[in-house]
């Protein structure tokens, strides 16, 4: 799933910003898989995701879609896709998924040297590693730098720079808290995968290098 591999950033800021996406391989193993994804998404609910996404919907859980709705439109083909904002948080959810042997395609992102030290801990070996090797290519036609430590953590781009300079004037003008800009931002990525919490870190850190006019 390499939609969650280019988050751009230091890492001391994605130290915090874990990735699980859980998928029933169509034709494979797909019949009968929505229950075991409704049970799934109990136990991701229970440890207490940053965000998730209904596909199904549309949405994700910074819109007020409720976990219920997300269990009753769920289906054979449904994928769980979510982010959790601290290590223990993403290792008790790889516990009690893997403890729970439901048969589902479980993958994993973040930082290289936290995942692969969770993983350890808990004595699991990867079956495959995917990699991010940066952007190549026309870089100087990249959106501004600092937009893109926000932008993407929506690996579909639905997350446009120009909304997080909307935000950042919302902002300096008094429209908007940071914590709400975030949640703003965070609505367009359906997949949940947006960590809103990252992004008001991220807003904060950047807003004093622009000036907006009054």
């Amino acid at each position: 799933m390499t939609h969650t591999l280019h988050r751009e950033g230091s890492v001391e800021s994605l130290k915090d910003d874990f990735l699980l996406l859980i998928t029933p391989a169509i034709t494979y193993n797909d019949k009968g898989a929505a229950e075991k994804i409704r049970k799934l998404i109990d136990i991701v609910f229970d440890v207490g995701p940053t965000n998730y996404g209904c596909y199904e919907k549309g949405m994700n859980i910074l819109s007020g879609i409720d976990v219920q709705v997300i269990k009753d439109t769920t289906k054979n083909n449904s994928r769980i896709r979510c982010v959790f904002n601290s290590r223990e948080k993403f290792k008790e959810v790889l516990t009690r998924v893997i403890e729970a042997d439901l048969g589902l395609s479980v993958t994993v992102s973040g930082l290289q040297s936290l995942v692969k030290e969770v993983l350890s801990e808990m004595n699991v070996d990867p079956h495959s590693i995917n990699l991010a090797m940066g952007t190549h290519g026309a870089v100087e036609n990249l959106p501004d730098s600092n937009f893109r430590k926000i932008t993407t953590m929506c690996g579909h781009a639905m997350v446009a720079p120009g909304l997080v300079e909307e935000m950042i004037t919302k902002i300096k003008k008094g429209r908007l808290t940071i914590d709400q800009a975030a949640v703003v931002l965070a609505k367009p990525c359906i997949c949940g995968i947006f960590n809103h919490e990252r992004a008001a870190i991220m807003l904060k850190e950047i807003m004093p290098l622009y000036h907006i006019e009054a």
